[in-house]
């Protein structure tokens, strides 16, 4: 029974391994980033979250990096303290050096630990479509454009 057990082991850890991106892939590194966002939004961190958006920043509404610095500051000024629940749907690499994620984020007065405190905590809800760049081996946000979102595309 014990060498059954051993050689199972044997033929599926790779393959569970084999299923998560590499620690050092593209897309782990800008799963790192957008945790490290969300990370930094919470703390109110304005700093970090410059250093995550590129100088070339610029979206539909005509707002650069500036702009965006300034919101944030506004946004971190009016609200006491800020909880998110983000969930990543998806991250693809349309070409090249360039990464595009659609992000859901749950924001709210108090923490937020799982899908169903949504509308008890009336989180605002949102959707993001953010376009990342490799600059020097750095990834960085050079677009993002959100919307609202329902409850439902949380689930």
């Amino acid at each position: 029974m014990k060498f059954i057990l051993a050689m199972w082991w044997a033929f599926c850890l790779p393959l569970l391994v084999s299923c998560s991106p590499p620690e050092n892939s593209p897309e782990a590194q800008v799963r790192t980033l957008l945790k490290r966002g969300e990370t930094a939004t919470e703390k109110k961190e304005t700093g970090v979250l410059r250093q995550m958006i590129s100088e070339k920043y610029v979206d539909s509404q005509g707002q650069d990096k500036r702009a965006i610095e300034a919101i944030l500051r506004y946004y971190f000024m009016r609200h006491d303290s800020i909880h998110l629940l983000m969930r990543i749907q998806s991250i693809a690499f349309p070409q090249p050096g360039q990464a595009q994620a659609i992000v859901l984020v749950a924001m709210a007065g108090q923490p937020i630990s799982d899908v169903q405190e949504l509308e008890r905590l009336r989180a605002d809800l949102h959707r993001f479509e953010i376009i990342l760049a490799n600059e020097n081996k750095e990834w960085k946000v050079i677009r993002a454009e959100w919307r609202r979102a329902e409850p439902a595309d949380f689930l």
